[in-house]
């Protein structure tokens, strides 16, 4: 028997993708919020978010998501569980020696820090069209998808982890008030709101994840990892990147990294 598939799944890729195949009936939705007068809407489905109209969709889900502003919730959080396999790239910014940070602060000043580090992330990732994947613990992830980020989403990436550095006080005279790393990597893997057992999220699952998180926990302290992907794509602007090979865990073999500092252009 042939696989079923769900009416959304030609509306999430061409949604991540950027293209404009979408079903009839969300083009008509589109054409209709395109007649309502307001300067920010929603970039795949046209809500509006200001005005009197965005006073009477926002009951139904049309209110800026969570995971990026530029997109309502009913596109993301509240569409259902489902995606394709986009080509995108992945960042994980992960806080190092997490562990021993927190044992060295009281039990209140461990939120207020972590906050802290969620808030300068999140403001540097969303100013470049990052899609905010998670947020927990000593990590963050965002992901740049060509439907948001443009074209030169790798490019949005790698722009987006000097400015979450930046946000932390690399390059700075007074230095980072954290210890963070940040890993990228690029490539074609499955997003969309995955879950079960009545909880779903938005996410990219495969191999591109899985290369961004051991970039990330091999990168140091206010240095950005990048796979050979990424790399290919934004070489000659990476003028300062420095040639890498490390030994992922379940890897056969070394793989090729570039490493950016903080403050390199």
């Amino acid at each position: 028997m042939a696989p079923r598939h769900s009416p959304m799944e030609p509306r999430w890729e061409a949604m991540l993708r950027g293209e404009h195949r979408l079903a009839h009936v969300h083009r008509i939705g589109r054409r209709a919020f395109g007649l309502v007068p307001s300067p920010w809407r929603c970039k795949f489905c046209n809500a509006p978010f200001r005005g009197p109209v965005a006073d009477i969709v926002r009951w139904v889900g049309y209110t800026p998501s969570r995971k990026n502003p530029s997109i309502c919730a009913r596109c993301i959080e509240r569409a259902p569980e489902g995606g394709a396999v986009v080509p995108l790239t992945v960042l994980f910014a992960d806080v190092r020696g997490y562990t021993a940070l927190s044992e060295s602060l009281s039990p209140d000043e461990v939120p207020t820090v972590v906050m802290r580090f969620y808030s300068a992330a999140s403001s540097a990732l969303l100013a470049h069209n990052g899609l905010l994947a998670q947020i927990a613990g000593d990590e963050v992830m965002a992901l740049f998808v060509p439907g948001l980020a443009g074209g030169a989403y790798p490019s949005r990436a790698v722009d987006g982890a000097r400015s979450l550095l930046q946000a932390i006080g690399y390059g700075s005279h007074g230095g980072s008030w954290l210890n963070v790393g940040v890993g990228i990597a690029t490539g074609e893997e499955y997003v969309g709101n995955v879950g079960g057992g009545g909880y779903k999220d938005f996410t990219a699952l495969g191999d591109v994840t899985n290369t961004a998180a051991r970039l990330t926990a091999a990168a140091a302290a206010g240095e950005i990892l990048v796979d050979e992907a990424t790399f290919a794509q934004l070489g000659p602007s990476l003028l300062d990147a420095q040639p890498r090979e490390f030994q992922p865990k379940g890897k056969n073999a070394p793989v090729a990294a570039y490493s950016i500092a903080a403050g390199s252009t």
